[in-house]
């Protein structure tokens, strides 16, 4: 077989290697070095992080509940007043509730799952409770 039959693959091969290279870093990428914030929001790329308190904040809102997020636990929301000692634990699962609620955690100790959260009344009245009690039925039943 002549020479050139086994240059033309070769050469094709090379062409498309060599644009393949040139095509990568190109632009970049919507992800940093790891040492720059995260950018969420409108016209960006990266997915905003899940809060699983924000739901049930606006419903407490829609309920006249007053409450905010716990700054000291990512996963808490406190019923004002804080002085009522009310407050809401969010866990992964339903089962995870139930587990922390049976083994009587720091965090469960007199609390009620429901779904997947944990509620420590306080000294909160029946009809506040009722407020907030619908607000986690009405997200646990989506789990």
């Amino acid at each position: 077989m002549p020479r050139r039959a086994y240059q033309a693959p070769a050469l094709v091969a090379a062409l498309i290697l060599a644009f393949a290279l040139a095509a990568c870093g190109e632009g970049g990428t919507s992800v940093g070095g790891g040492n720059e914030a995260p950018k969420t929001g409108a016209g960006t790329r990266q997915a905003t992080a899940f809060d699983p308190r924000d739901e049930p904040l606006g419903c407490f809102a829609g309920k006249g509940v007053e409450a905010e997020k716990d700054p000291r636990y990512r996963e808490r929301i406190n019923i004002l007043p804080a002085t009522s000692g009310a407050y809401v634990t969010f866990t992964a699962t339903l089962q995870d509730a139930l587990s922390r609620q049976l083994r009587n955690e720091e965090d469960a100790t007199g609390a009620q799952a429901i779904g997947p959260a944990l509620l420590t009344g306080g000294d909160l009245d029946d009809e506040q409770l009722g407020k907030v009690e619908d607000c986690l039925d009405a997200r646990g039943t989506r789990y």
